[in-house]
């Protein structure tokens, strides 16, 4: 294959690396050290460049915040749109109010703290958490290892103002729409749970009380293989997930702590899943199903034994 490579820029026998500011040891995923002491180093920002320029250093690392959008929002409106708000803001003087304060001191606190994504794993099962606020949607990915919970992703994302004037159910239902678009590759033809409000979604159950946009969204959400599970109220939110999950782990307890918290899952709800899913079945079933299939056997067999065999429409 004439493969060759570059001595002076290989690292031989490393059991870690990094990569585009992160470091990828054993299995995890961190923020690369240096790139990290670079943000904590940063001042207050005393212009409006300042402000954008730590926000945009800051979101490169979005993944591993939950909610950054939310917790990022007060210093949003120094991000410029147009270059002329960006030749401008080089030079404007601000003052952070108290809220933009908190907000930059918030962001400084979690990068302080012990970031870590967990690789994924196919041989674990996968968890999301979705929630959703008047600001904003916020959601985690985990995977359920043996010692406890380990975040595979982060995702937030604030609500337009037409989007705040939503329905708590069209809220909920847009959060899972977003994250399983996200992360659609992890989470499609397995079995996930999903943790949220089923107080909420079990009104996907009464088709006279959704509109036209959760119609639409229910067939999209049916075509996932998942049970849900309830966490009522703020305990929902994955913001507490992830800091509970990371700190519980430090200490060396299970995960059997955190599901104690919850409560069983909607028996209504999920017989409405598995009633009207697109697809009633798993791949694997699929596949039993057509080799026992007289009609599926014989189609097979002509494919293999003509070259040019076309399957005649019934």
């Amino acid at each position: 294959a004439q493969f060759r490579l570059n001595p002076d820029k290989c690292e031989i026998a490393r059991t870690g690396t990094d990569y585009l500011g992160h470091n990828i040891k054993n299995g995890e995923i961190r923020p690369s050290p240096h790139n990290i002491n670079g943000l904590l180093n940063t001042r207050l920002p005393q212009t409006a460049d300042e402000a954008c320029k730590f926000v945009k250093a800051a979101e490169y690392y979005r993944e591993f915040i939950p909610n950054f959008s939310q917790i990022a929002e007060p210093l949003r409106k120094f991000v410029p749109t147009t270059r002329t708000q960006q030749k401008k803001g080089q030079k404007t003087m601000i003052t952070l109010t108290n809220e933009e304060i908190k907000a930059f001191k918030k962001l400084k606190n979690y990068l302080t703290t012990d970031l870590v994504l967990r690789l994924p794993n196919n041989r674990f099962p996968f968890k999301m958490q979705t929630d959703a606020s008047d600001e904003g949607i916020g959601a985690v990915l985990l995977q359920i290892y043996p010692d406890g919970d380990r975040p595979i992703a982060c995702l937030s994302k604030k609500f337009t103002q037409a989007q705040r004037k939503w329905s708590p159910m069209e809220q909920e239902c847009y959060a899972f729409v977003c994250t399983s678009d996200k992360w659609h590759n992890y989470l499609s033809r397995i079995k996930f749970t999903w943790e949220a409000d089923h107080k909420v979604l079990t009104q996907l159950n009464q088709k006279a009380q959704i509109n036209k946009r959760c119609k639409r969204w229910r067939l999209k959400i049916l075509e996932y293989d998942f049970k849900v599970k309830c966490i009522p109220g703020l305990t929902n939110s994955p913001i507490i997930a992830v800091v509970e999950t990371r700190a519980m782990r430090l200490r060396n307890k299970t995960s059997n702590d955190i599901s104690n918290t919850t409560k069983l899952t909607s028996d209504s709800l999920i017989t409405f899943i598995e009633e009207n899913r697109t697809t009633p079945f798993s791949i694997e079933e699929l596949i039993q199903a057509q080799q026992n299939d007289d009609h599926a056997k014989n189609i097979l067999n002509n494919m293999k034994k003509y070259k040019n065999y076309i399957i005649k429409a019934c």
